[in-house]
């Protein structure tokens, strides 16, 4: 039987160049997602009683309800829906000021108490439960006038969160490549 060193070296090498990467200093480590978790976890905590007011006042009417009790409640719905946009633009403007004020050489942590996609459902499952009760409250010609700011102002808040699922891609493809050119390497040397 033949024994060849270099597969061993080769294999090796894949695992050193890895590991030897430069290791930041712990005061390096940015905890990002922790800080966007907190400004969604404020978020939550500001606009779910304007949400909540407006299945309140939308369980009052329905399309069939007198028109002075469906202009009361369409005004109602309005000064809540401001309150939910302008939280909304609020929470954009910091999560996007958090962006520009990252560090490119620092490694972003994961993790937070409560996972970020988990704030965001429930974020998104409050304004859907919201924007449905009107719907069945108002009509459709109605409500869509009202709604018309809530869209913008809630795609605008998930876009300024698009670094994070990016700077995590980027370092899984940076990993991957990394492994499999070492791989690769191994595997020529082999031959």
């Amino acid at each position: 039987m033949r024994f060849s060193i270099l597969p061993v070296l080769a294999l090796a090498g894949t695992f050193t160049s890895v590991l030897s990467a430069p290791t930041p200093e712990p005061r390096a480590i940015e905890r990002r997602s922790t800080t966007q978790a907190s400004i969604i976890s404020s978020l939550i905590t500001t606009v779910v009683p304007s949400l909540s007011a407006i299945n309140a006042t939308a369980h009052t009417v329905t399309p069939a309800s007198a028109p002075a009790a469906l202009a009361l409640a369409e005004a109602a719905a309005k000064t809540e829906i401001s309150v939910v946009v302008s939280a909304f633009t609020a929470s954009t403007a910091q999560l996007k000021a958090l962006n520009t004020k990252r560090d490119t050489t620092a490694i972003a942590t994961r993790q937070a108490t409560v996972p970020l996609g988990v704030l965001l459902g429930e974020l998104v499952a409050d304004v859907l439960a919201a924007v449905d009760a009107l719907l069945n409250a108002l009509g459709l010609g109605p409500a869509s006038g009202l709604l018309a700011p809530l869209g913008p102002a809630l795609s605008g808040l998930l876009l300024a969160l698009e670094l994070v699922v990016d700077d995590l891609l980027a370092a899984v493809e940076t990993l991957v490549n990394d492994l499999l050119t070492g791989l690769a390497a191994g595997l020529i040397l082999a031959k």
